[in-house]
């Protein structure tokens, strides 16, 4: 856990950076690509399958402090209603697309963390972690799964007929 949301959303971009230069495949970058032949549907489940492994890893190795941090933010998701999880994801969902887009500036990869971060979006792969330390699976993670995709479906050039 970041020690401010500021060195936090700075972190995220970083990593997030560093994912789209190594071409590495996040779930949540991925889902604009649903409605595409670029991958077939279980190929989307094993990256979905793999970055929570990456979590469960992130969690075995993190402080006791982060982990008691994450714990409180996980309760706190974990009681929103259903569908603010819902309109959170999808509004994560929608910025991660754009961060993501292939074409998209690194500028606006790292203004799209820090965007959904300030508006306290839900996002299926960190919201994991918190829900992980919280010690308790929520509705409110498929929620927020969904909105994933459908923010990232909403947003994605490939969902109205672009070639690229």
């Amino acid at each position: 856990m970041a020690p401010s949301p500021l060195i936090g959303a700075l972190l995220f971009s970083c990593g997030l950076c560093a994912v789209r230069l190594m071409q590495y495949n996040l779930f949540t970058g991925k889902v604009q690509y649903l409605f595409t032949k670029q991958y077939k549907w279980y190929e989307y489940l094993l990256i979905l399958i793999f970055n929570l492994f990456g979590i469960a890893v992130m969690f075995l190795i993190a402080s006791p402090e982060a982990k008691q941090a994450a714990a409180a933010i996980g309760q706190n998701k974990a009681q929103q209603d259903f569908s603010i999880a819902l309109w959170k994801g999808i509004g994560c969902g929608a910025l991660m697309t754009l961060a993501t887009y292939k074409e998209t500036p690194l500028y606006i990869t790292v203004l799209g963390v820090f965007a959904f971060i300030a508006a306290g979006f839900n996002h299926c792969i960190a919201d994991a972690f918190y829900f992980l330390a919280a010690g308790q699976f929520s509705l409110n993670w498929i929620a927020i799964l969904l909105g994933n995709i459908i923010g990232g479906l909403l947003i994605s050039p490939h969902t109205f007929g672009a070639k690229k």
